[in-house]
């Protein structure tokens, strides 16, 4: 096991039933560059009934830098900050259990640490594949990447969660992830760490937020999530807990008022995108008329994700 004061960075593997897909992020995670002294791998498992357990401690016998933890609140929120509290390590990684990482994934991560140090930092994810692609799934609709420079981040750019590096000290002052927010079980929700990088810009500002373009991880694009039904969910959902995360929703009436008109907007926006789009005159420059929904139609149902919650908020109190 490796030594509490050699422990640069805990990896922190949130999972729920996908012990497969787990089993290979493990793989790639025990398989770096960097000797397992200098960091951990916490398998934190979230209700799985799959075999994780057991999968877990099989590899933790073979390598004594893996642990496992359980947590039985649902929420990828709370697993995140059941990790970070079992972690020993300076900073805290998170990657997703559909993801692989490149062999020099922690060593490209210590260089950061050493010569930048950062409060928060990350890279970009790419797509990859176990099933058939569909012909109009562009690989940039699974793909996270914000240039190839490395940078600090202005106020308008946040680093996503599939691949983040957090320092340990940082979640502890915080008291970790919004819990009412982010993926529970199978319910699909985003912005934990949206949530999180807008307190710390906003509680500490002098803390730095980092993109490192090196640290690329690939990230499995599952079958359903080249389904347009659910790109279409995906996208109002994001919406919502957008405006949930960055944004204050207001109380006041004039701005559910305004949150109704925004709503109603966006739905005539929905409806005359759809009518051009079978008319053929606004998807010309587009392959196939699912490019067309995806990139055009579908975006105003991030806007009206974005009203529905602000009208909710307001019925709720």
């Amino acid at each position: 096991m490796p030594q509490v004061e050699s422990l640069l960075t805990s990896v922190v593997l949130c999972t729920y039933n996908r012990c497969d897909l787990m089993a290979a992020a493990l793989r790639s995670l025990c398989d770096q560059t960097l000797a397992p002294t200098s960091y951990e791998v916490i398998v934190v498992d979230n209700n799985s009934t799959d075999g994780t357990r057991q999968h877990v401690a099989d590899i933790g016998r073979q390598q004594p830098h893996v642990r496992y933890c359980f947590e039985a609140q649902q929420g990828l929120s709370h697993s995140r900050n059941t990790g970070f509290q079992a972690a020993r390590g300076l900073y805290i990684a998170y990657i997703d259990d559909d993801c692989t990482v490149p062999q020099d994934w922690l060593d490209i991560a210590h260089q950061v640490i050493v010569q930048v140090a950062p409060a928060i930092f990350g890279g970009p994810y790419r797509p990859f594949y176990q099933s058939l692609k569909p012909r109009w799934y562009l690989d940039r609709y699974g793909t996270y990447d914000d240039g190839s420079i490395s940078r600090v981040l202005d106020e308008d750019h946040y680093l996503s969660g599939t691949n983040l590096f957090i320092r340990r000290s940082l979640l502890e002052q915080l008291g970790g992830f919004n819990t009412a927010v982010g993926m529970s079980g199978t319910r699909l929700g985003y912005g934990e760490e949206t949530s999180l990088q807008r307190r710390v810009r906003q509680e500490r500002p002098d803390e730095m937020i980092y993109y490192e373009p090196r640290l690329a991880v690939s990230h499995l694009v599952r079958p359903e999530k080249m389904r347009l039904i659910w790109c279409a969910k995906q996208m109002f959902v994001s919406g919502r807990d957008w405006q949930r995360v960055v944004y204050d929703t207001a109380t006041e009436r004039i701005h559910t008022i305004l949150s109704c008109l925004r709503a109603v907007r966006a739905l005539l926006e929905l409806t005359r995108s759809v009518i051009l789009g079978l008319l053929g005159r606004d998807r010309i420059r587009f392959p196939y008329i699912e490019n067309y929904l995806y990139e055009v139609v579908f975006v105003h149902l991030q806007t009206l994700g974005s009203a529905y919650e602000q009208i909710t908020h307001r019925a709720e109190h």
